[in-house]
This record gives C-alpha cells, sequence and structure tokens, in this order.
C-alpha cells in the first residue's frame, strides 16, 4: 500500500487535514529535539499523531511517552483545549501494543489506519453495503436476482491502437489514477466488466494492498440529477449507507476509484419532442457526468461505461463527456469463439457449439441459464436459432423496461420491431432511419409523443448505432438482431392482420431466413394454425399492402408446413432471398409469383411437384435439387429462368463413388451440407437425400461423431430436427479443407470416420 514509512506519515497527515479542516495547516513539528509526526490544532482540539508501521510493543512505549510529554506541553500552552494523542499504526494494534495505552485512560487512542481513515469515511461499511446492490444491468439470468454468483469470464479489452488489456490490467492502472471511457455494443457486457473490476479493487483494498476503495454508481439511478455531491448522497441512501455525506468527503479527499457505469442511460429534462436538436440534448444529458470529471480530485482514477453507438462520433462523445487528454478509450469486445466455449463450459455445456449462438455475453447467460442450451440434445426440447433470438429480444427487452419506468417490455420489442420494419426500405435492411421516424414509431406503437423518459429509450435503443453526424440517424448494427426484429413484426401482423398496421413502404427484400423462423417459431408457441396463417397471406395479398409482406406470410407458411388451398393469391414483383421446399404435406398450388426474383429455391426431391406454388416470369440464382430446365415442371414454372443449378443428388452420388470407407464417405456428404452449402443449418431429413440404403444406415453414427468432434449441433426448428454447423471459424477451415481433398485428408475426423464402417 505505501512505498516506505514516510509515504505512510504523509497519507495520514493528509487525512488529519481532511478531518479537521481549521487545522489544515498542521503536520509534522519539532518538539524539544524529537520530530512529531503531526500536530493539528483546532478551535477545541488539539490533536497529537504519531504513526507507525512496527507491530512491536517497545515501539508503542516510545511513541506513548512521546505522546504524553507532548500532551503535558500542550495542555499548559492551551489550557481551554482538549488535548488528544492518536497513535495510527498500519494494520490492526496488537494486543500488546493496546495494553501500553491502557494506563492514559483514553486520553491517547491506538488505532489502525483503516480506524482512523473511517473517521473520514467507513469505506468497509460502504462495500459491505454496496455489494448487496445491483451492479448495473447485471442480474442472474435465470432468478433475475442482482445478488449472485457470477464466474466472470474475461473478455478481449481492445485499445485504439488494437492493444489488448485485460481485467487484471485496467483494474490496476486505474487504481493507479488512469482513466478510461469503456464502450461496448449491446450485451457485451460492460456493466459485468464494470462489476469485476469493482470485485477485484474491493479485494485489493480489504487485504490493505491499495488505499482507495472502489465507488460504483449506477447512472441510470440519478435521472435528472446534475450535481455529483446529490448524486452521492442518493447513493449512499440507496444502498444503505450512513451518513451519506461521508461518502462525499471521501471521493473530495481521492480515497476512492470512481466506476460510472451507464452514461447512456441517463436522462435531462427537456428533450421530449426535440430530435432536430438530439446532438445538444446529448450534451445536456451528461451534465452529471462532466461535473463529476470536473470535481473529481486529479489522482483519482476513472472508468466510464456506456454503448459505443449512443453518440454519433467519438468526437461527439469527447465533448459531451469532457474528457481530457488523460482519457483513453476502450472498447469492449464480444466473446471470442474460445471465450464462447469457456463461458459454456462454465455452465455445463461440453457438446459441440452451434454456429447460431451470438456472442453476446447477454444472450449467452440467459440461453445456459434457461436450459435452452442443453435443450438441443433433446429432440423433443431442442433449442434452435430462432428460438434464441427470440429469447434474445424477449430479455433485452425486459432489461430495457426495467430502465424505463411506465413502458413495458411487450411495448419496447413493438418498438424496436416497428424501427426495424421501417430499416427494410435500405437494400441490407439495417437503415438507416432518422430520428423523426424512430419518434414517430414511438407515437404509433404507443399512441402519445415520447416524453423525456421516452426519447431516452429512443436514444439508446438496443441493436441501434449511430448513422450519420449531421442528422443524428441511425442504423441496425447486427444483421441478426434485425432480421429477429423484422420477423417479430410480421408475426404481430399474422397475429391480427385485419388491425395490425405495419409500415411497408418502399421495402426491398422480403425476410431473411432468421427473420422467418422467428415468425414461424412465434406462431408455433402461439399455437397458430396453417389457416390462421393463410388467412393473413391472403389478407396481405389481396389489400394492397407491400406485396413484400405477402412473401414474408409465405415463407412462414412454408416454414412452419402448411399448406394453403384457398382462392387463389397472387404476388408480385418481389425479391425473395430464399425459398425452400422441404415438405412432402405442404400444399401451395393456389398461390402463383410473378415478376419475382429468387435468390436460392431448394426442391427437395420428395416433394409432389403439383403442390409447389406456380412461378410466373421470376429469376432463379442459384436451384437446387433439379439438374435443369426439363427438370422443373412446365406448368408450375412459366416463363422462368434460372442463373445455375446445383444438383445436390448428383454431387452426393460423387462423393459415393470416391474409394473411401462408407463411414467417410457418409462423414463427407454431411460435411458439404452443413458447411459449403447456403443456410444456416439442415433438417435431419435432407442429410438422408441420395444416400443409399447402406449408406442412410450410416448417418446416425456419423452425426454422432460429428457432434462429438465439434462439427456439429442438433436443435429444433418447429416440428423438425435441425443440424447448424459448429461455431469455431477453425472448424469450417477443416471441413472445406477435408471436402477439398477428401481422399488425401488426414484430418482427426477422416481418421475416425473410417471407424464408422
Amino acid at each position: 500500500m505505501f512505498a516506505d514509512e514516510h509515504e505512510f506519515e504523509d497519507e495520514i497527515r493528509r487525512i488529519a487535514r481532511l478531518l479537521w479542516p481549521s487545522a489544515q495547516y498542521g503536520g509534522s513539528t519539532i518538539e524539544d529535539g524529537r520530530e512529531r509526526d503531526g500536530v493539528f490544532q483546532s478551535e477545541e482540539f488539539v490533536h497529537l499523531i504519531e504513526c507507525t508501521v512496527s507491530r512491536s510493543k517497545q515501539k508503542a512505549e516510545e511513541d506513548s511517552e512521546k505522546l504524553q510529554k507532548l500532551a503535558r506541553k500542550y495542555g499548559a500552552r492551551f489550557p481551554r483545549k482538549f488535548i488528544k494523542g492518536w497513535f495510527v499504526t498500519l494494520n490492526e494494534p496488537t494486543a500488546d501494543q493496546r495494553s501500553v495505552f491502557s494506563k492514559v485512560q483514553g486520553r491517547i487512542v491506538p488505532v489502525s489506519f483503516d480506524q482512523f481513515r473511517s473517521r473520514l469515511i467507513d469505506a468497509r461499511s460502504y462495500l459491505n453495503a454496496r455489494d448487496d446492490y445491483p451492479f448495473g444491468s447485471v442480474r442472474d439470468p435465470e432468478t433475475g436476482v442482482a445478488k449472485f454468483k457470477l464466474e466472470y469470464v474475461p473478455l478481449d479489452i481492445l485499445d485504439a491502437a488494437g492493444a489488448l488489456h485485460d481485467i487484471k490490467l485496467l483494474s490496476q492502472t486505474v487504481e493507479q489514477g488512469e482513466r478510461f471511457v469503456l464502450l461496448g455494443d449491446f450485451g457485451a457486457g460492460k456493466s459485468t466488466t464494470m462489476r469485476e473490476v469493482y470485485f477485484r479493487l474491493e479485494s485489493r483494498f480489504r487485504s490493505n494492498e491499495i488505499r482507495r476503495f472502489p465507488l460504483l454508481l449506477n447512472l441510470p439511478d440519478h435521472h435528472g440529477q446534475t450535481d455529483p455531491v446529490e448524486a452521492l448522497e442518493r447513493h449512499a441512501r440507496r444502498v444503505g449507507f450512513s451518513p451519506p455525506e461521508s461518502l462525499v468527503r471521501g471521493w473530495r479527499a481521492g480515497l476512492v476509484t470512481l466506476l460510472l457505469d451507464g452514461f447512456d442511460e441517463v436522462a435531462t429534462a427537456g428533450w421530449a419532442g426535440k430530435t432536430k436538436r438530439l446532438r445538444d440534448l446529448r450534451h445536456r444529458s451528461m451534465e452529471l457526468v462532466r461535473a463529476f470529471l470536473r470535481d473529481t480530485p486529479g489522482s483519482t482514477g476513472v472508468i466510464l461505461a456506456g454503448r459505443a453507438h449512443f453518440f454519433d462520433s467519438q468526437q461527439e462523445m469527447a465533448g459531451a463527456l469532457s474528457l481530457g487528454p488523460k482519457f483513453q478509450i476502450l472498447n469492449l469486445n464480444e466473446f471470442s469463439e474460445k471465450q464462447v466455449v469457456e463461458y459454456l463450459r462454465r455452465t455445463g455445456w461440453t457438446e459441440a457449439v452451434p454456429g447460431w449462438i451470438p456472442s453476446r455475453p447477454l444472450l449467452l447467460g440467459y440461453l445456459a441459464s434457461r436450459g435452452l442450451l442443453k435443450e438441443t440434445l433433446e429432440i423433443e426440447k431442442g433449442s434452435s436459432a430462432a428460438a434464441g433470438w427470440d429469447a434474445l429480444l424477449e430479455r433485452i427487452c425486459a432489461r430495457e423496461a426495467e430502465i424505463e419506468a411506465g413502458i413495458d417490455a411487450d411495448t419496447v420489442r413493438q418498438l424496436i420491431e416497428y424501427i426495424a420494419t421501417l430499416a427494410r426500405s435500405s437494400v441490407d435492411g439495417l437503415g438507416p432511419v432518422s430520428p423523426d421516424e424512430i419518434t414517430a414509431a414511438f407515437s404509433a406503437v404507443c399512441g402519445y409523443p415520447p416524453d423525456d423518459r421516452g426519447v431516452v429509450l429512443l436514444q439508446r435503443l438496443p441493436g441501434l448505432g449511430g448513422y450519420s453526424a449531421q442528422d443524428g440517424s441511425r442504423v441496425f448494427i447486427d444483421q441478426d438482431f434485425s432480421s429477429a426484429a423484422q420477423g417479430g413484426a410480421v408475426f404481430s401482423f399474422i397475429s391480427n392482420p385485419f388491425r395490425q398496421t405495419i409500415e411497408t413502404e418502399g421495402w426491398q427484400s422480403a425476410l431473411l431466413p432468421l427473420g422467418v423462423q422467428v415468425a414461424a417459431h412465434r406462431g408455433t408457441k402461439a399455437g397458430y394454425s396453417g389457416t390462421k396463417v393463410g388467412a393473413a397471406l391472403k389478407h396481405a395479398a389481396d389489400s394492397g399492402a407491400s406485396f413484400s409482406l405477402a412473401a414474408d406470410v409465405l415463407l412462414v407458411l412454408n416454414e412452419l408446413d402448411a399448406s394453403y388451398v384457398e382462392s387463389s393469391v397472387f404476388i408480385k414483383e418481389v425479391l425473395i432471398p430464399e425459398l425452400k421446399f422441404e415438405s412432402d404435406s405442404a400444399d401451395h398450388h393456389t398461390i402463383e409469383l410473378q415478376d419475382s426474383v429468387i435468390g436460392r429455391l431448394e426442391v427437395a426431391s420428395e416433394v409432389d411437384q403439383s403442390y409447389l406454388p406456380r412461378f410466373v416470369r421470376c429469376y432463379f440464382g442459384v436451384v437446387e435439387g433439379r439438374t435443369g430446365p426439363k427438370d422443373l415442371p412446365a406448368e408450375r414454372f412459366v416463363e422462368c429462368a434460372v442463373g445455375a443449378y446445383e444438383d445436390s443428388v448428383q454431387t452426393t452420388a460423387a462423393i459415393l463413388e470416391l474409394p473411401l470407407p462408407l463411414g467417410t464417405k457418409v462423414v463427407l456428404t454431411i460435411l458439404k451440407k452443413l458447411y459449403a452449402q447456403a443456410g444456416a443449418g439442415r433438417r435431419e431429413s435432407a442429410l438422408y437425400r441420395g444416400l443409399d440404403v447402406r449408406a442412410r444406415e450410416r448417418v446416425p453414427d456419423a452425426l454422432s461423431l460429428l457432434r462429438r468432434e465439434g462439427f456439429a449441433a442438433r436443435s429444433r426448428q418447429g416440428g423438425h430436427v435441425v443440424w447448424v454447423p459448429g461455431k469455431s471459424s477453425e472448424l469450417r477451415k477443416r471441413a472445406l479443407s477435408i471436402l477439398a481433398g477428401p481422399s488425401a485428408s488426414r484430418d482427426p475426423l477422416v481418421v475416425a470416420s473410417s471407424n464408422l464402417s
């Protein structure tokens, strides 16, 4: 804690001046030819101090004698003042040392450094109280309680130059007085990282390794506050620490390391209805943060944490927060592939990690706690990408509702989904969306314009990041997040197509596969029948709404393997990224698509071709499962053009003719379907296609091997078992390398597969 005894003595004198402000000019002195560590005269007292790092009784006896003699001298000099002596030790005074002062009947008090400092601020009592109070958004994913045991998996923390800062280094440097801004996307683990820094500093403080104790404020607790003193006193009352003003004294004295979490969650009055002045209003909302940085002693270390995309630019952030040159910008990365594996291993997950699983700790914690990951091992309860993203959005919106009182989780989700539909007017479906459009979305969903706190919610909506510093427009920063939200909006339309309004103007494309799967997943959970979805399809196509919406509903109907055989439906001039027909039971022959573009069409061999929709003047980028124009029924494909054909049966047959063990060949066919073909996963039934009877018998063993080696994970999507590729990019490289030269490959997977025969 202290480099030497002189540094210890200097700190005692500094604290004494803070304890007795009227004696601020007191300090060490020479009396009777001997140095005295401290003499401090206030209006009523004369405080005499001797301090030591020694634990010997002899040192206590020497200092006791010095203090008694000095007390008698000052008693005669100042007969109207109380004379009090202090014997301060670095550690707790020993029993022998205390016995020395038992004879002076309280005129000289033996205390430890911690006890002496606690007269200014009882740091240990604060820490005891703070430990029981929530740390930002960190909650037990299963129970929702704030106090729980969390095994922290370190995240990569990068500075502007790309250098790596681990949590240990961050904790050490901030305690030494360095200052940081910690940025991260939604759910990336900012509050968890701040919590870990706090606990590391607390542990070192309690063991007397460092002088400063961590002071962590949840900035959302201080909506509307601009004075740090008021904020600290509110914080003290919230955590149950008394007296609140002593926390202010400790902060001003430089006895703390200041941690401020959630600068993006602070509201200020006067935001509502002023979207054109958002930059100025964001600047105003940071007044409390600026005041903290202005009034905090320069030697105090600080970490500010918030979302990376709250401000339009780093220049705006630096100005709004008044970041001085001492501040370093750090970016908190999502989990790497290895960190995902390590995190899930700690939760008991030992199987392959599905490729669809996002890298955000928020979602992983939720999925692991709810058993959704483990359920992928069971056909009856398996989880899919759609289930995972549906759970993520549910969790995110519940969290936002906790922050923004008065707005429930369902409303937050509807708002995100509504804004996601606005983003569909862009080619990539990510935006940008203007501030006025976002404000109008709030009014459309809630039925009233946003108030001050509602505008704060709009400014920090999860999944959205800054796009233009000029107009404050926003874009979705994650394709899967955007797709899942767009799928939720389509589900809402299906729920009540005759009352549900959905903004479809300018839509560029139908839903991506994940969005379709999310809508279908929610429909399955809600118990919707094919008849209900078909009614929504008919209404979307006939009502004059965007044909892209009708295409969305068709994709959902198809994902559910549900038939539509009612009156004819016509869908025109749409772009559909991917369309698969894998069921031999769903009948869509009364649906007609005209003058449309389908990026990829897949038709399984067992599909009854008379059940297919009718395609008129359509263009297909790739058709899988058919060998050429003659393999497409003319009555279902009228005046259509195809960019390329991909006959999966023929490629499977080519693999089966290789001079390799049968088990290896079956493994190769599965690897090709999972890693070399489009799509995030394949239905289990698709993995049997093109195989003869003997090869089909090897599929279960081949899947077990691939799962065991991490190349495949089983999940459930609707009523089907779906196999998804492993998450690791290294696995993908290995798979493609094996497929590029299977006969010469010596990969352990190839070697192991030979035993399946």
